[in-house]
């Protein structure tokens, strides 16, 4: 058995709020401990040096401190030792005690704001530039850098070739700290791979790839299409064709769309309605032609975007062909075109979301979740279809 001491053992109090730490029991404030010799000492001197009081920076030597201070010399040592730790003095062998000068970087640290926006543009089966994207670009080009802006983010943008997109991106990636990127109209995915390596968050807009990590924004062109062909069905068209972009691959939603809603309509799908070509005045005439040639010709086609619809009516009129009373043309979005029937959705709106999503990824870091954002389209009634014959 452990002897018993005279004293009382003291009982331990409970926690107590930290509002009532500075409170003893019966409403006594606690009593304040002084501060050693060493801690006033250095006190004084840290007041010292902020009000200038050394000339050239040099302090006085320890006697002089202690006699000035009417402290011993060893308290004065301590306090200099504890504020050369801190790397407020500094001591020179047989030169002196010297305050030392905060260091200012030859570089401020800041943080960049600058993000990468990078615009994939196509080329047809003979290397030609195609106007796919210039309708929709600008569009969503602006709401991107609308938003930046308002964010206080700097947004370099580069267009390329689909051939040349791993160039332009690394050009991108040399102007600087680039804190992420948008990817309009196309990625590749060995690109996206590389970012993520780089810890650099990036985000697809207007299509998508089944990659974790990747936030997209795109048109809901399935539904759109099938919006369309039940439009065009309403009006007593029967036999509507499709004319696609010749890359389906980059686009199958709209093939599937319109599929889905010929058999929702309860009509017959041939697939020599099916029509792939390229987003030009060559690839009109070719729709205008082979609908020409069929017996019996389709009263109706969706085209894939608003461009194509518009040189559809017109190479249409070269061959007699009247719009809508002979064919009705359906636009697929895209830019305004006045007058056309067609599906149409906020490009503006899908750019200023994708920026949305960017930062978002850049705020959250390796918390972030991908977002899949599929935007939807309105139906917008236009001269360019009427009743079937």
């Amino acid at each position: 058995m452990s002897k018993k001491t005279g004293k009382p053992k003291r009982k331990s109090s409970p926690t107590r709020p930290d509002s009532e730490v500075n409170q003893a029991p019966d409403g006594l404030d606690r009593i304040d401990r002084p501060l050693t010799l060493i801690a006033q000492v250095e006190q004084t001197l840290r007041r010292a040096i902020q009000d200038g009081v050394f000339p050239g920076d040099r302090l006085p030597t320890a006697v002089e401190l202690a006699e000035q201070l009417g402290v011993s010399r060893e308290t004065v040592r301590l306090a200099l030792e504890t504020l050369q730790v801190e790397g407020v003095l500094v001591k020179h062998r047989r030169r002196g005690t010297f305050i030392n000068p905060p260091k200012v970087p030859t570089q401020l640290k800041t943080t960049s704001r600058t993000v990468g926006y990078l615009q994939a543009d196509f080329s047809n089966q003979r290397g030609e530039s195609e106007t796919i994207t210039q309708s929709i670009s600008g569009y969503m080009l602006e709401g991107a850098i609308s938003l930046a802006s308002e964010a206080r983010y700097h947004v370099l943008a580069r267009n390329a070739r689909t051939t040349g997109l791993n160039e332009a991106m690394f050009d991108l990636l040399s102007q600087g700290k680039i804190r992420g990127v948008i990817f309009a109209s196309i990625a590749e995915e060995k690109i996206l791979k590389r970012l993520t390596g780089m810890d650099i968050p990036a985000v697809l807009l207007d299509h998508e790839l089944h990659l974790p990590k990747f936030s997209s924004v795109r048109p809901d062109t399935f539904s759109g299409t099938k919006q369309a062909v039940g439009y065009l069905a309403s009006l007593g068209h029967q036999r509507i064709a499709l004319a696609q972009w010749h890359q389906q691959d980059l686009n199958p939603w709209q093939q599937r769309g319109y599929r889905q809603g010929m058999q929702e309509a309860g009509l017959r799908c041939r697939r020599a309605w099916e029509l792939s070509v390229a987003i030009n005045r060559e690839g009109a005439a070719e729709v205008v032609r082979t609908l020409l040639s069929m017996s019996p010709m389709p009263t109706a086609v969706i085209c894939f975007n608003n461009f194509l619809a518009s040189l559809v009516v017109e190479e249409g009129e070269k061959c007699d062909l009247l719009v809508p009373e002979d064919l009705s043309v359906f636009g697929g979005g895209g830019g305004e075109v006045i007058g056309l029937s067609c599906v149409q959705l906020d490009w503006h709106a899908m750019g200023r979301k994708a920026m949305d999503l960017l930062m978002n990824a850049i705020d959250t870091g390796d918390a972030h979740k991908p977002s899949h954002v599929i935007v939807p389209y309105e139906l917008r009634q236009g001269k360019t279809t009427g009743p079937a014959k």
